[in-house]
């Protein structure tokens, strides 16, 4: 008996035409008498897309990202049964972001349609709930995941470790359910610690403050970050990584391609060094994107699929971390 499985039949992503270089933020931090340079060769940027548009937001980048990926599979919005839309600076709180969607490309009523917010692991929990869903449901054909930040739009502008390294992107990937059991989703995992809940607050006064208190200064509108230890985080990505090998039968040199979260190369580094890996098998896309969120694996994954790092039936990990913290792991074949 063969059951379902949920396959990538496409991805496509999207990001402003602004590109924004490390001389601004050195020469920008510089006035406030900060040097920033050891921060940006610690988190590998070099260049960033930023948008200047005020007209655009994290919901019309989505839909850029949108039109191309059905475009691309030639995947029609009617045959569409699940838009999940994830960002961590949504523009709506109601009615969803993905109900804007549904609308702008007019999908069919047969869709589950709803937003989620893990912030920056939103869309590889999206991916696996997604996944999860469409393997006991034969009648979900077609799963639509979007991510899309603006993390830059909302950063305090004297804090160089959130306002020199986000960029904006939107990526879309669609789910293809199929009676392949040999190609797609395999397995997951998660890690929470719930210890940093309070290192990472938009708004720093939380939304009630933004909406009643007319005397909020705009820094506790914006992203708080105090400053911690991920270190631990990211050490929990070998752990899940070797889980689920273990639990699949499978060994790290059957594993093509990692992609994992883009917030700093140092911990992609860090991970590479704790499962005794080639850096080769890491797609870095930061000195390239900046930081971008939500959409950070999935970007990475993208361009690997764009530059022919991959093929049909390779075994790859998606692996990212969430504000709070909160990470999970996905292995798959693509």
């Amino acid at each position: 008996m063969k059951f379902c499985n949920s396959i990538i039949k496409g991805v496509s992503y999207y990001h402003p035409e602004n590109k924004v270089d490390n001389n601004y933020f050195i020469e920008y931090f510089e006035q406030q008498g900060k040097d920033i340079r050891k921060l940006l060769k610690v988190t590998g940027r070099k260049n960033r897309y930023i948008s200047n548009d005020t007209d655009e937001t994290m919901l019309t980048m989505g839909l850029t990202a949108v039109n191309e990926v059905l475009e691309k599979t030639n995947v029609k919005p009617s045959e569409l049964n699940l838009i999940a839309f994830s960002s961590g600076t949504p523009e709506y709180i109601a009615p969803s972001n993905a109900i804007k969607i549904h609308d702008a490309i007019r999908a069919g009523q047969k869709a589950a349609v709803y937003d989620i917010n893990a912030n920056c692991v939103g869309m590889l929990v999206a991916m696996e709930q997604v996944s999860r869903i469409m393997s006991s449901n034969s009648n979900m054909k077609y799963g639509l995941i979007v991510g899309a930040d603006q993390l830059n739009k909302y950063s305090r502008f004297n804090e160089a470790i959130t306002y020199s390294n986000f960029g904006d992107s939107a990526c879309a990937i669609i789910l293809e359910n199929t009676l392949e059991d040999d190609s797609g989703f395999i397995d997951s995992d998660f890690y929470t610690n719930s210890s940093n809940h309070d290192k990472i607050l938009l708004p720093a006064r939380g939304l009630s403050s933004v909406i009643h208190d007319q005397e909020l200064k705009i820094k506790d509108k914006l992203i708080k970050w105090t400053p911690f230890n991920l270190e631990g985080a990211f050490f929990s990505a070998k752990i899940s990584i070797e889980e689920l090998l273990s639990r699949n039968n499978l060994t790290k040199q059957d594993i093509k391609k990692y992609f994992v979260s883009q917030f700093a190369k140092k911990n992609i580094e860090q991970i590479c060094f704790e499962l005794d890996e080639s850096m080769d098998k890491f797609t870095f896309i930061g000195d390239e994107f900046g930081y971008t969120g939500t959409t950070s694996p999935i970007l990475a994954f993208a361009k690997a699929e764009e530059n022919n790092e991959i093929s049909r039936g390779d075994y790859i990990i998606f692996w990212s971390v969430g504000a709070g913290t909160t990470c999970c792991c996905i292995l798959y074949k693509y």
